[in-house]
């Protein structure tokens, strides 16, 4: 375990010092009038994560090179696991510069290529044994269009629309594979609708409020290619709470998510594991629970370290189940763990090690969980 973590450490920090030079360049030391929100941001990556091997790539983001307040961000991504991961985005406004105003209209557009060559499957439903992992190759082409609007400074609305497919090939011998063999190429396209009610002081760095989200998935193609049909309603809250000074943070949060439909493709069900936002339990691989339901909790305290970097420590905790009357509470798995964190202006890189009973995982990547 310790030949694993103290290289990943190093990793991390050599690009660190790196990136912390390519964003002194920003607003602040370079003489820019008042009023501009004129900045950019670099990270160089290599590091290692359980999920995906050791990964190497790049980050940057401009914020209002065009003057009118938007923003670029590309990410480049390679692992030796074999994912490749590439997203474009760019937002008008800026997601930090919207943050606590009112607006007429925003507009972000993201697309997103990631390919996972060794991508799990344990099967579905708590019961889902760590030994049935199955690997598979998953191949998503994602293209984001949303239109939003800022009512007022904490209320705001949203409407999108995803142009995906999704693509299963690559089975390997294992205890699931004739499930996994039985899957095709989806077009699965779907509209999103959501609501949001946030009092936090940044989308970046929050540190007192709380955001409270309510979104519905809805699963329809313009065209008669459409092969998904499901709709999925998250609810999710947040809460920040200075502790002992403005950089000390106590982060809580709760997620609920049910989806039902006649085809809904298999990695779309509630999941848990892995490192993202939406299904972050950081002790447990990706993808380890699916269902058709979901409850997740996470609970941080956020400190300060040294120069740009902080630190946390995390509870997770969270449960599937295929319909709300078949919940068993008894069955809900924890973890635990701490973590680095490296703040730049216009985003934010951390790394976790989370710990359950099936081991200790790794974890990096871009922005809080929550």
């Amino acid at each position: 375990m310790k030949k694993t973590l103290i290289p990943a450490l190093l990793l991390i920090l050599l690009p660190a010092s790196l990136a912390f030079a390519a964003n002194d360049a920003s607003a602040e030391n370079t003489g820019i009038a008042p009023g501009s929100y004129k900045s950019w941001s670099a990270l160089p990556i290599l590091m290692y994560d359980n999920d995906i091997g050791f990964g190497y790539g790049a980050k940057a983001k401009l914020v209002d090179f065009l003057g009118i307040k938007e923003s670029f961000d590309l990410i480049l991504f390679n692992s030796s696991k074999g994912e490749r991961w590439y997203v474009f985005t760019f937002s008008l406004p800026d997601i930090e510069i919207r943050q606590g105003k009112t607006y007429p209209l925003s507009f972000d557009l993201k697309a997103e290529y990631d390919k996972f060559l060794k991508y799990s499957y344990y099967g579905q439903g708590m019961d889902s044994r760590k030994e049935d992992e199955t690997i598979l190759t998953h191949e998503v082409k994602n293209l984001f269009l949303t239109v939003g609007r800022g009512f007022t400074p904490h209320f705001s609305a949203s409407v999108a629309y995803v142009f995906r497919t999704i693509d299963y090939y690559g089975v390997q011998d294992g205890p699931l594979a004739g499930e996994l063999r039985r899957l095709k190429k989806k077009s699965a396209p779907y509209f999103s609708l959501a609501m949001a009610y946030d009092t936090s002081d940044s989308q970046i760095h929050p540190t007192r409020g709380l955001r409270l989200l309510i979104q519905d998935d809805i699963a329809v193609s313009f065209s008669r290619n459409g092969d998904a049909s499901f709709n999925r309603v998250t609810f999710d809250f947040r809460k920040y709470q200075r502790v002992f000074g403005e950089k000390d943070v106590f982060a809580f949060r709760t997620l609920v998510q049910y989806i039902n439909g006649d085809e809904i493709p298999l990695f779309d069900l509630a999941s848990l594991g892995g490192g993202n936002t939406f299904n972050v339990m950081r002790g447990f691989g990706l993808n380890r629970f699916l269902d058709k339901g979901k409850i997740l909790a996470n609970v941080e305290y956020r400190f300060p370290v040294w120069w740009i970097f902080g630190g946390n420590v995390f509870i997770d905790a969270g449960n599937v189940w295929p319909s709300f009357g078949d919940i068993n509470f008894r069955k809900t798995v924890f973890d635990y763990g701490v973590g680095l964190r490296l703040f730049m202006k216009d985003f934010c890189a951390r790394v976790d090690f989370g710990f359950s009973k099936e081991g200790m995982r790794l974890y990096f990547n871009f922005g809080h969980v929550f």
